[in-house]
């Protein structure tokens, strides 16, 4: 689905993945159609937001960023849902040694929504477990498995049903700035006039600010790998996702096997994720040492993406105090999928000149200047 580009609109969006596609449709929901949404790439979706382990998981050790994912879910998946999406509420087991783990206690406590057990209701939960380092794991019922694809098409849609359009293969080499704001946008197609431009770039957000004449604000890409293995006779499919927060693994069932990860995180410039055959290693090492009876488990596929984080962990959402209608919806650090709902309400309400306040202050821009 591709639509012609238009010569003038209110709002363009730079990025088709979650933050640009679920922006799009909360302002759609606002009564804003007269949107454009720019993916680089050939397919909507192709970079981080599709590249992901599909976990919607909702517990974060910042209270703020908890309440947020939470919000999201809800929103997707729970019973007044906004959006028709396939998920499987899995539940999750984070599990957590001490004392490492004591703010994630604390962050489960006052979550409302997790609650604390011991090691042996885990290990009965999932026998994988036993033998596996651990002292305690804090249950979220409401985590999920997500069906990334059909999110993200959900939004645009949504999107576009409201008059939206979807161009993609189309990059931005310019951003045009009159008078100190936002006046529009050259791409690889041709010249795009507009009042707000929305930077959702993901890797890229800094580099789509630099062309507005903007210094980048403090956050970078960084690549993780995920792993699938083939079938696995011992795997339950109804097993939640497992992710251990102190030892730096997870995996969740996939296809009668099992999906994993040894949560890598390297920096890298912007650009594909090209996959390092060292993490092999380093799971392989990881499991056996801390998951005993996943040492030696075979793998069938495996690739990489990338995160962008910021310098304090926070998602970057709102206006740029540099330049007039220059917004950022950037920054979503892996929680891009399981935040979007509530990221792009968030965006589309200062978007559409809402004062968010002390609400938006832990995600606005200005507290990232360099």
């Amino acid at each position: 689905m591709r639509d012609t580009l238009p010569t003038q609109v209110d709002v363009v969006i730079v990025g088709g993945g979650f933050a640009g596609a679920a922006t799009a449709w909360a302002l759609a929901r606002r009564g804003v159609g007269d949107v454009l949404v720019l993916e680089a790439s050939d397919q909507f979706g192709s970079q981080a937001s599709g590249r992901n382990a599909s976990m919607a998981r909702q517990l974060s050790s910042d209270p703020l960023t908890s309440a947020l994912l939470r919000q999201s879910v809800d929103r997707m998946l729970g019973p007044d849902r906004a959006l028709e999406v396939e998920a499987r509420r899995c539940g999750s087991l984070l599990l957590l040694e001490e004392p490492a783990g004591l703010p994630w206690l604390e962050a489960a406590r006052m979550s409302g929504s997790s609650r604390v057990v011991a090691r042996d209701e885990a290990v009965k939960r999932v026998p994988l477990l036993d033998g596996a380092r651990f002292d305690r794991a804090v249950v979220t019922d409401t985590d999920a498995v997500v069906d990334v694809s059909g999110l993200l098409w959900a939004y645009l849609r949504g999107a576009r049903r409201a008059g939206a359009r979807l161009v993609s293969d189309c990059s931005v080499t310019a951003v045009r700035v009159a008078e100190g704001r936002v006046a529009g946008v050259a791409t690889t197609q041709g010249d795009v006039g507009c009042r707000v431009l929305v930077d959702a770039a993901g890797a890229w957000a800094n580099q789509v600010a630099g062309m507005a004449g903007l210094s980048p604000l403090s956050m970078a890409p960084f690549r993780r790998h995920l792993v699938v293995t083939p079938p696995l006779a011992f795997c339950d499919p109804a097993w939640p996702l497992v992710w251990h927060l102190t030892d730096d693994y997870y995996f969740r069932p996939e296809v009668g096997g099992l999906l994993l990860s040894a949560c890598d995180q390297v920096e890298v410039a912007p650009g594909p994720a090209v996959r390092d055959p060292a993490v092999l290693e380093v799971l392989a090492e990881r499991l056996a040492r801390r998951c005993p009876r996943l040492a030696g488990v075979p793998i069938q596929t495996w690739w990489a993406g990338l995160r962008t984080l910021s310098a304090d962990g926070r998602f970057v959402i709102g206006p740029d105090p540099r330049l007039g209608g220059f917004f950022w919806v950037a920054g979503l650090g892996g929680h891009g999928m399981t935040g979007s709902a509530a990221i792009g309400e968030l965006a589309a309400r200062a978007i559409t000149g809402q004062d968010l306040g002390a609400q938006g202050t832990p995600w606005a821009p200005a507290r990232l200047l360099r």
